[in-house]
């Protein structure tokens, strides 16, 4: 996860203007439906979603990817979108929030996007105004394909309801994205800890690193996701959103506590994780410096006898001179005296469970 990962305006632009995309690959679908039909149009132009806008049935335009400013200005005009709202859709990576008045609902979410062992964060902006939904997410992922084919199963309550309930249903789908995200890091946090068991090197350090830096980002990106739920079960401004459907969202809501706490409760683990590391190498450490102790002390005693009997004293001046210079075995017997120590201390280190 990039540490900064926002598209902006360079300092000095007027409000409301558009950043260029990063690229024209986008796709306009269009799901229009009540409780007994259900019309799916598929790439679609932009122009043709116009008529559905003010229809009696519930009408759904998604754009996925990044779409021209032609289809923004179009889609912003047939609605009433404000120039800032098409803004924040444009400038990607904007914190998650929620702008409620009389006649719209504005709604941005960060969805959290595992592929290839990397997680990235894309954008879903979704407007609620009147019997129209209007989403748009970036990237290439489409993380309302199983609603989509829920619509179109004759049934279920989606086809049932208004344009609230389907509102409620994709910010669900886009917070419950988090628990397989939850689980792959789950599984990280496993493998990473007993890989830690076996071995600790550099490398175990630099994936308890990384992962502890993308639960941190991951954290800041998801936690103000609740703001925009609790914001939206308070409101009373807008009343698109039925007591019923509020209902609803008050499962999201627990959803994202939830995701929340055990992003809490991961990242502590990956602390522990960390001090887990710093035990093992102080424990390698002292297993080597125990080591290196014990070869050095019984070498001592050995080192001693040797530098008494190197010293260059004369047997001939005076008897008191090492008499043991002058034995027959005294080579033997200095080398099993040596032999007798080290085989004494090293008998001695395991009696007490030193080695």
């Amino acid at each position: 996860m990039k540490l900064f990962h926002k598209r902006y305006h360079q300092p000095g632009t007027r409000p409301g203007e558009l950043a260029e995309p990063e690229s024209d690959i986008f796709s306009v679908d269009l799901l229009y439906y009540d409780a007994t039909s259900i019309t799916v149009n598929n790439n679609i132009s932009v122009h043709d979603c116009r008529p559905f806008i003010d229809s009696p049935n519930v009408s759904w335009i998604h754009v996925q990817g990044d779409p021209t400013h032609e289809t923004l200005s179009t889609l912003a005009k047939g609605l009433d979108i404000h120039d800032l709202y098409v803004e924040d859709i444009v400038n990607s990576g904007q914190r998650p929030k929620v702008e409620i008045n009389e006649e719209q609902i504005f709604v941005i979410l960060s969805l959290p996007v595992h592929t290839d062992n990397q997680i990235r964060i894309e954008q879903v902006s979704l407007f609620l105004i009147g019997n129209t939904v209007v989403t748009f997410c970036s990237g290439g992922f489409n993380p309302f394909q199983k609603v989509m084919a829920r619509l179109q199963k004759v049934a279920g309550k989606l086809r049932q309801r208004k344009s609230d309930y389907l509102f409620y249903n994709l910010i669900d789908s886009v917070i419950d994205y988090g628990f397989p995200l939850l689980e792959y890091y789950s599984e990280r946090i496993e493998s990473i800890e007993d890989e830690l068991l076996e071995k600790s090197d550099a490398n175990v350090l630099n994936q308890i690193h990384k992962l502890r830096r993308e639960l941190l980002l991951l954290k800041r990106r998801i936690w103000p996701q609740r703001e925009v739920i609790n914001e939206i079960l308070r409101n009373d401004e807008n009343t698109q959103i039925s007591s019923e459907t509020k209902l609803h969202i008050r499962d999201c809501h627990d959803h994202v506590i939830a995701i929340m706490e055990l992003l809490e409760t991961y990242h502590e683990m990956t602390s522990g994780l960390m001090d887990l590391y710093m035990t093992s190498v102080s424990l390698k450490l002292n297993d080597v410096m125990k080591v290196l102790t014990i070869i050095a002390t019984i070498f001592i005693p050995p080192t001693f006898i040797v530098g008494v009997y190197g010293m260059n004293f004369d047997s001939q001046i005076s008897s008191f001179n090492m008499p043991e210079t002058q034995w027959k075995y005294g080579y033997i017997a200095v080398w099993c005296v040596i032999v007798v120590m080290i085989c004494g201390m090293l008998a001695l280190f395991r009696k007490h469970k030193w080695i």
